[in-house]
């Protein structure tokens, strides 16, 4: 099972829509424990499961019950950041779609896909891995309305699968759904689903720039360099610290392991976890300090400290000076 984790990006176009409609998304965003500031930011991390809160509950609230159907034409491939760079430059389709598959984790470790081709149909499927999820339908059909846009840019706007399957029961009449993906849509389903003829994966990727893909290939990959536990942690560390979720407990839990086994695991690496927390801090003190906007009392609370004198004191171990001061040398040091 993923980790509850998604970037914010997620969340492009969403207050927007929920106040088309009536609704406060400021209020439902609150609710969920996010930080408006944050919507739409692709290096902002919320946890997915509070993007499915927002989203499912303003639907339910408005009455609005085909609100990811309608989202997802508002949202496209462009939300998963260096992803999309890497999709919209590969040579062909199947080259793209299996660029998405494998490093969907980037964008989000509890969302997986599927390709698989039996003669002149393939299926490309999408799987939310949380066993506890709110408002699971919403984001399903989100997702796969994003597929469908995925596609639409990889081959053309008048690409229309052979057929979407869901997992769930229908929430709207079925000429929503007809209407929305233009092909037969089946309901209750093994997987969800977006079927499409076979022949389209050697489709050729019309303006595409081999030099960003190589690039953006680059970039992802650089983020599964580290398959050591010790650095899994670390990395998991510096997205869960600003959710206020960086203790062992809730790592443990983002990577299906028992505490103590992570402990063990760790131990043999020779990196206790109280050191990778603390690198963690140090690494995003710095980032933090660097935005002269951003206060000590905040960046104290963001690397979970109950107190601004604990920030203080871990700045003169780390850096040999106190916060101030470090921010200081990095303002002049980009003056410069």
């Amino acid at each position: 099972m993923g980790g509850d984790l998604v970037r914010a990006s997620g969340l492009v176009n969403v207050p927007e829509l929920i106040t088309e409609f009536g609704g406060d998304p400021n209020a439902l965003m609150a609710e969920a424990g996010i930080d408006p500031a944050a919507a739409g930011d692709y290096n902002s991390f919320i946890t997915y499961t509070a993007l499915a809160q927002v989203i499912g509950q303003a639907g339910t609230d408005l009455g609005v019950h085909d609100l990811g159907l309608r989202l997802s034409r508002r949202q496209d491939l462009e939300m998963l950041g260096p992803i999309a760079v890497m999709a919209r430059n590969a040579e062909r389709v199947e080259a793209a779609l299996l660029g998405v598959i494998k490093y969907l984790h980037t964008y989000s470790p509890c969302i997986e896909a599927d390709l698989r081709s039996s003669g002149p149909l393939s299926r490309f499927s999408f799987r939310i891995t949380l066993r506890q999820l709110p408002h699971r339908p919403y984001m399903v059909e989100l997702a796969l309305g994003v597929i469908l846009g995925m596609f639409r840019m990889l081959v053309d706007e008048a690409f229309r699968p052979v057929g979407i399957a869901f997992c769930h029961r229908p929430m709207s009449p079925m000429t929503v759904y007809e209407d929305h993906f233009g092909c037969p849509v089946d309901f209750e389903a093994d997987a969800n689903t977006l079927t499409f003829p076979t022949g389209v994966l050697s489709r050729a990727i019309t303006g595409g720039d081999g030099q960003a893909h190589n690039l953006a290939v680059r970039y992802l990959g650089a983020g599964r360099r580290h398959r050591d536990v010790d650095q899994h942690v670390f990395e998991l560390l510096g997205k869960l610290l600003r959710l206020g979720q960086a203790n062992l407990v809730d790592v443990a839990r983002v990577l299906n392991l028992h505490p103590r086994v992570l402990q063990r695991r760790l131990a043999l690496a020779g990196t206790p976890f109280e050191q990778l927390l603390d690198e963690a801090r140090r690494t995003a003190a710095e980032e933090l300090l660097s935005s002269p906007g951003v206060s000590l009392s905040t960046i104290a609370q963001q690397l979970g400290y109950s107190e601004q004198s604990s920030l203080t004191r871990s700045c003169q171990r780390w850096f040999g000076e106190p916060p101030l001061a470090v921010r200081r040398r990095i303002g002049a040091r980009r003056a410069h």
